[in-house]
C-alpha cells in the first residue's frame, strides 16, 4: 500500500470515527429527561413553590428526574383527589397529604404495589422499614404495600396544646384558668378589658379553627372529657370504641361554644376559616387563648409568641380532662398511580429524599446555614428562622421522611422548637389529660377495609 493510499485511508476511518462520535452525541442530547407529574399536598397556611423550591431542583440534579408539581391545599386535598381518580387521567404520583389505599389500590387497583421494587430502587427507605416494627401497618388488606410511609418519631403526645396570654393576665390581675368557668371569666375580661393596649375594643379572646386537633375547636370538648378528633372517634381505658358526639358531654360542651359566640368571646368565623387566616388574627394581637402544636417556628409572629404561655386543658364542673393523644404511627407519603410509566424511575426520586442528611435538610433547613453534622456524626439545628419561612427552600413535612425512633436518635439532635414541643408533651402526660389509647390506633395502626368503612358511614 503506498503512502497516499495509507493517508487516505486513515483519512476515510478518522472521518468515519468522528461521524460515529457525532451520531452519539446527538442521540444522548436528543434523549428527554424524565418527566414525571405530581399531585402535591400543600399545608393551608403556607405558600410553597414547589416547582422553584431550591431543595427539589438538587433532587433533579441528582437523579436527573424532572417533576411537575401539581399543587393542592389541605382544605381541598381529598375533593381533588377524587375529581383526578374520576376523570381517568391521573398523575404518576401523590405526595403527602392523605390518601384511602384500602380503596384506591386494594379495592379498585388504581395504585401500584410497591413491595417487589422497594428493595432495589429505594434502598435507603427499605433499610428502615423493619425497624422498630415500623413497616408493619404499611400492608392492605390484599397483602400489598400501595404508598411509602412518612414516619417523624418525635416521642410526643397530643397535637394542640393550650396557650393563653399571659401578658393580658398580667395586666388585668388574673390568674390563668383551671375550670370552664374560670375560663369563661377570663375571657370575658379579655373582651372588655382592652388587654392590649390600643384603646379599641377588638379582642376576640379565643381564636380557633375547625381544621383539625391542632388549632381546632375539637379540643374544647377535652374540658367535658371528650378526647375529639377529625374522626369523632376514641377508644376508653376498656378498649371500647366509643362515637364522641354520643357522650354525655358533647351536648353541654356545644352549648358553651354557642354561648362565647352569642358573647363575642370565641371567633364566629373558626367553622369556616382555615389556619391560614387564623394565624394572621392571632399576629394582629387581638388573641388571648388559642390550641396550636407549639410556639416556635410557627406562623406566628416572635412579638406574640413570647407573650404566651402553655396551660393544661380547663375541666368542666364533674369532668376529668381528657385530650386526645398521638403516637408515632407510620402516615401516607407517595404512592404511584396505575398510569405511571416510569415506576422504577418515581421510586428513586423518592428514595433520594430518604438519604440521612437529605431527609434532614428537607425537615430543617441547608446544610452549613440552618443545620450542621457534629463530631459525633448527628445532625444538629443552629438556627430556625421566624414563621416557617423554611418552606420557601425546603418541603419540611411536605416532602418525604422516614425515620424510625431508633434511628432517629442516631442521626439527629432536637433542634430547640422541638424540644419545646416535647417539654409540652411531657407536662401533659405527667398531669394525666390524655387519652389512654391514641384514636391513631383505629386510623392508621388497624386500617380499615372498604366493606368495614362503608359500614361506618
Amino acid at each position: 500500500m503506498s503512502r497516499l493510499t495509507r493517508k487516505i485511508a486513515l483519512c476515510a476511518l478518522l472521518t468515519l470515527c468522528f461521524f460515529l462520535c457525532g451520531c452519539g452525541q446527538r442521540q444522548e442530547a436528543e434523549t428527554p429527561p424524565v418527566t414525571l407529574t405530581a399531585l402535591q399536598y400543600e399545608l393551608e397556611n403556607q405558600n410553597t413553590d414547589f416547582a422553584n423550591m431550591w431543595f427539589f431542583h438538587q433532587i433533579e440534579q441528582d437523579t436527573g428526574i424532572h417533576v411537575e408539581f401539581e399543587e393542592v391545599k389541605d382544605q381541598d386535598w381529598t375533593t381533588r383527589l377524587s375529581l383526578m381518580f374520576a376523570s381517568n387521567n391521573f398523575r404518576d404520583m401523590i405526595l403527602r397529604g392523605s390518601l384511602d389505599t384500602e380503596e384506591y389500590g386494594a379495592t379498585q387497583h388504581l395504585l401500584v404495589p410497591l413491595e417487589d421494587y422497594l428493595e432495589d430502587y429505594m434502598p435507603n427507605y427499605f433499610s428502615r422499614l423493619g425497624m422498630d416494627g415500623a413497616g408493619d401497618a404499611i400492608p392492605s388488606s390484599d397483602g400489598h404495600s400501595y404508598y411509602v410511609g412518612f414516619l417523624l418519631a418525635q416521642n410526643i403526645n397530643t397535637d394542640g396544646h393550650f396557650f393563653i396570654n399571659q401578658n393580658w393576665l398580667d395586666r388585668l390581675g388574673l390568674e390563668a384558668p383551671t375550670t370552664v368557668q374560670e375560663l369563661t371569666d377570663v375571657l370575658r375580661a379579655f373582651r372588655d378589658g382592652d388587654p392590649n393596649g390600643n384603646g379599641l375594643r377588638d379582642e376576640v379572646p379565643y381564636q380557633a379553627t375547625f381544621d383539625d386537633c391542632n388549632t381546632g375547636i375539637y379540643n374544647a370538648f377535652s374540658a367535658w372529657g371528650i378526647p375529639m378528633n377529625e374522626d369523632f372517634v376514641f377508644i376508653d381505658e376498656n378498649h371500647q370504641v366509643h362515637f364522641a358526639a354520643e357522650e354525655a358531654g358533647f351536648r353541654p360542651c356545644a352549648e358553651w361554644l354557642h354561648l362565647l359566640c352569642e358573647e363575642k368571646l370565641l371567633d364566629v368565623e373558626c367553622i369556616t376559616q382555615g389556619s391560614n387566616l387564623w394565624g394572621a388574627k392571632v399576629n394582629t394581637d387581638t388573641a388571648g387563648y388559642f390550641s396550636y402544636w407549639r410556639l416556635g417556628n410557627t406562623v406566628l409572629t416572635q412579638d406574640i409568641t413570647s407573650q404566651f404561655q402553655c396551660i393544661l386543658p380547663v375541666h368542666a364542673e364533674g369532668y376529668q380532662a381528657r385530650l386526645g393523644r398521638l403516637e408515632d404511627v407510620v402516615e401516607f407519603g407517595a404512592a404511584l398511580t396505575v398510569q405511571n410509566e416510569h415506576i422504577e424511575d418515581s421510586l428513586r426520586w423518592l428514595d433520594a429524599q430518604m438519604e440521612t442528611e437529605t431527609m434532614l435538610v428537607a425537615q430543617n433547613g441547608r446544610l452549613g446555614d440552618t443545620l450542621r453534622l457534629r463530631e459525633d456524626g448527628r445532625y444538629e439545628v443552629v438556627y430556625v428562622p421566624e414563621t416557617n419561612v423554611l418552606y420557601q427552600e425546603v418541603p419540611v413535612i411536605c416532602g418525604q421522611f422516614f425515620a424510625p425512633q431508633s434511628y432517629y436518635e442516631q442521626v439527629y439532635v432536637p433542634a430547640a422548637h422541638r424540644e419545646e414541643k416535647s417539654a409540652y408533651s411531657a407536662m401533659y402526660e405527667a398531669a394525666g389529660v390524655l387519652e389512654d389509647i391514641s384514636y391513631r390506633q383505629l386510623t392508621y395502626a388497624m386500617p380499615k377495609t372498604s366493606e368495614e368503612s362503608a359500614r361506618t358511614l
